[in-house]
């Protein structure tokens, strides 16, 4: 697999948290985030490559996507508790308000990792609830990952 498109994944993966501050549950600001963390991937992925220019997959959630949410949630919930999940929603929302598309390419942006947690555990989480498999196959469908790979 390219590894911009793995690491693409994994930001995204990551990404699974809040924005709107109004947001009514902590599933539609963790949904909210992971829509805007993926369009700042694709925006970085659709300028370092231009082939993938209009053919990158919608970063909209539909119900697989917040299916898989839901378990991460759950899973961070048991591991760090509420308190702990709420503590990395806000931390999210405030790192994405200045995140550019090259900070989630790089690895320089550091927010989604709750205290108690290892990026590995989350990664770990975040695989196991099907996050990044979603992402994979939406690349894989897309045809994006195909128009990488003839680079």
């Amino acid at each position: 697999m390219p590894r911009p498109f793995l690491r693409a994944g994994l930001a995204c993966a990551l990404i699974s948290l809040p924005f709107a501050a109004a947001a009514q549950s902590q599933l539609d600001r963790f949904e909210a985030l992971s829509e805007q963390m993926t369009t700042l991937t694709y925006e970085g992925l659709a300028a370092q490559y231009p082939v993938l220019q209009g053919i990158l997959p919608s970063a909209d959630w539909g119900r697989p996507e917040r299916r898989a949410g839901r378990c991460a949630l759950r899973d961070y919930e048991r591991a760090v508790g509420e308190a702990g999940v709420e503590a990395m929603l806000v931390e999210f929302e405030t790192a994405i308000a200045s995140a550019r598309p090259s900070d989630l390419l790089d690895g320089t942006f550091s927010a989604g990792v709750p205290e108690g947690l290892t990026p590995a555990q989350v990664q770990q989480i975040n695989t196991e609830c099907g996050l990044l498999e979603l992402q994979m196959q939406r690349l894989a469908e897309s045809g994006a990952m195909q128009a990488l790979q003839s680079q």
